[in-house]
């Protein structure tokens, strides 16, 4: 994590304009998909914010981060952030109605400890929102490529498979509501912004499930 932290901390200004360049199509695809998980008026935590390019779209939602880099891009956009890490929230318990997690399981070293503390500051009836990389899909297999050749962030992530996560949230004790599914394009493919869908597809590269405490 410590080193995980440093990379993202140095590389925060590279990494978020990504998403306003070569990732902006991919970018909208992948909020579209989670738009509809964050209801308005929800107390929303993002854990693993980084730069708020997510969180900034959520209207009082708290971004949580160990990267100090990331976290003063997105204060300038307006989010909330708290420095800290997802396996020991800074938070009271049963104060969250929604804990969201886009693309930062795979950072982890124990998403089952994760998992468990998003349960904690969960109040009853809170959902847990879990958007990741499907390693199964093409996308997948790009970023399993990418750690294999020691990419400087890549390197030591962990990818996950729909059912592995679904195994997670089953073994900590939450009930998966909905799942939605995008990026359909393959990675060598010319972008295009793309419509999510209802329900898991193993062509997706990027997948969001919802789960209640």
């Amino acid at each position: 994590m410590s080193e995980t932290k440093d990379i993202f901390s140095s590389l925060a200004q590279s990494y978020d304009l990504w998403y306003d360049t070569e990732g902006r199509l991919i970018y909208e695809s992948e909020l579209d998909c989670v738009r509809p998980f964050i209801k308005d008026g929800d107390r929303t935590l993002e854990v693993g914010a980084g730069t708020g390019r997510f969180a900034m779209h959520f209207k009082g939602a708290i971004g949580l981060d160990p990267s100090l880099g990331a976290l003063n891009i997105a204060k300038h956009r307006g989010v909330k952030v708290v420095c800290g890490i997802g396996e020991s929230l800074p938070f009271k318990s049963n104060v969250f109605d929604c804990v969201l997690f886009v693309l930062t399981l795979c950072f982890v070293k124990d998403p089952l400890t994760v998992i468990k503390e998003a349960k904690r500051v969960l109040k009853d009836n809170g959902r847990v929102v879990i958007c990741f990389i499907s390693k199964d899909s093409s996308w997948g297999r790009l970023y399993e490529e990418k750690k294999r050749k020691a990419h400087p962030v890549y390197k030591n992530a962990d990818f996950y498979s729909f059912g592995e996560i679904e195994g997670f949230l089953g073994e900590i004790g939450f009930r998966i509501l909905r799942v939605r599914s995008v990026l359909f394009q393959r990675p060598e493919a010319e972008r295009v912004k793309e419509r999510a869908i209802k329900g898991y597809s193993k062509d997706a590269g990027f997948v969001c499930v919802e789960a209640v405490k």
